[in-house]
């Protein structure tokens, strides 16, 4: 019984080609386009949340500004600095500080013989390197504790910085003026993604040499620090603002005057907006099937109408109404889901494509497209719904036909 229905319904479906493809081309169209959507977009949030890799995550960023308020006998426009004492007081005072660095920097001319170039010099000290992540190639090494302790001349320079103060030839161990004080190079940054692409005209150097030999003064304006992964990000960044409104003296809502970048929870802001693009997709994904649904539907309205008689002589030989809706029920879902099955295959082509034309290319946000079997299941569940509720109306219709009523219809006609 099951096959000879399987049976009639593949005919039935044989014979009206065009209008089975038709009413099966808006299914095939939206799950082609929801499959494209989520994997385009599942590929380019994997890529943004790698860049992050590129930092701690519980680090945290701060920059000194001037107070925008009045407090107690001070005016607002005050200028706020930090010191290498003050850096030294909140590593003994907060003991969730894993790691904390001076950021200090600036553009000035740095010269190796006849080739010279303005870079961004920044002094650091050895945890900054654990803090931003940053990598050296397979020959070189990152700054060290020893070299801040010994304000030893070193350097860490980037590709550009490399490429244009020595050409195609090996800087490592090669020495560049940096304001009259010849430093080595150690090591030579990676640029492998964006983040560090925008280091390739960086050079860093010792905070003590910083210091000593480039900055004017002690004083600097940024430093950068990382949690113990036990920490509470969002809760320290609060101790933190009151303690340095107190320290400095001026209003803890003043955001013009100090200034954190919390990346814990600029990340959650980012898997946020991530999720509402997600949610967004479907929604659009489901309102191109729910558009197929319709298009199936009137389709099946038409089927019912075109056999009537059909219909009429079945009931009138002992077809019960329940056969009929599985008839119609079946006819629906075969269709919907062939055409899903199609989309879902055409558009995971096109995924396979992407990824091939990504793979030709590097320092892009988005590596690879993804699909998981998690988002091709609940698809294909969808289609099998969409399938039921396209032909169950019909079926219904079709199932409470009256045979004198089908034999009248077809001889009217």
């Amino acid at each position: 019984m099951e096959i000879e229905l399987l049976q009639e319904t593949y005919y039935s479906i044989k014979h009206n080609q065009r209008r089975s493809f038709l009413s099966g081309f808006g299914i095939a169209w939206g799950i082609l386009l929801l499959v494209i959507l989520l994997g385009v977009g599942s590929g380019f949030q994997a890529g943004i949340m790698g860049l992050f890799q590129s930092f701690a995550q519980k680090s945290l960023y701060v920059y000194a500004g001037t107070t925008s308020q009045k407090y107690e006998s001070f005016k607002e426009g005050r200028r706020i600095t930090f010191s290498e004492d003050f850096i030294k007081t909140l590593r003994l005072k907060y003991t969730e500080i894993d790691a904390i660095s001076p950021e200090i920097s600036t553009s000035i001319p740095v010269r190796n013989n006849a080739r010279d170039g303005v870079f961004r010099v920044t002094g650091i000290n050895a945890d900054y390197m654990h803090i931003r992540i940053l990598e050296v190639g397979d020959s070189g090494r990152i700054l060290t504790n020893a070299d801040i302790q010994q304000t030893r001349p070193v350097a860490i320079v980037g590709e550009n910085v490399k490429s244009i103060l020595f050409g195609e030839k090996e800087a490592l161990e090669k020495y560049i003026n940096i304001s009259g004080m010849l430093y080595k190079i150690v090591g030579i940054l990676k640029n492998d993604n964006i983040f560090s692409a925008s280091e390739i005209n960086s050079i860093y150097i010792p905070v003590s040499c910083f210091l000593r030999n480039v900055a004017s003064d002690n004083q600097f304006t940024s430093f950068s620090l990382y949690l113990k992964q036990n920490a509470n990000a969002s809760k320290f960044e609060n101790n933190l603002r009151n303690y340095m409104a107190h320290y400095f003296r001026f209003k803890v809502k003043d955001e013009q005057a100090v200034y954190i970048a919390n990346l814990e929870k600029q990340t959650s802001t980012f898997e946020s907006f991530f999720d509402w693009l997600q949610g967004f997709i479907w929604f659009i994904g489901v309102c191109f099937l729910i558009s197929g649904m319709v298009g199936v539907s009137n389709i099946m309205y038409t089927v019912v109408k075109e056999r009537t008689n059909e219909i009429g002589i079945r009931l009138a030989v002992g077809a019960t109404p329940h056969s009929i809706i599985r008839l119609i029920l079946l006819e629906s879902v075969l269709i919907t889901v062939i055409s899903g099955i199609v989309g879902l295959t055409i558009g995971k082509s096109i995924l396979l494509f992407i990824d091939w034309l990504l793979s030709m290319h590097e320092n892009i946000l988005m590596h690879k497209t993804e699909l998981n079997m998690q988002t091709a299941l609940t698809a294909l569940s969808i289609l099998v719904l969409s399938g039921i509720i396209a032909g169950l109306f019909p079926a219904i219709k079709a199932s409470s036909i009256e045979p004198a009523d089908a034999i009248r219809y077809e001889n009217r006609g």
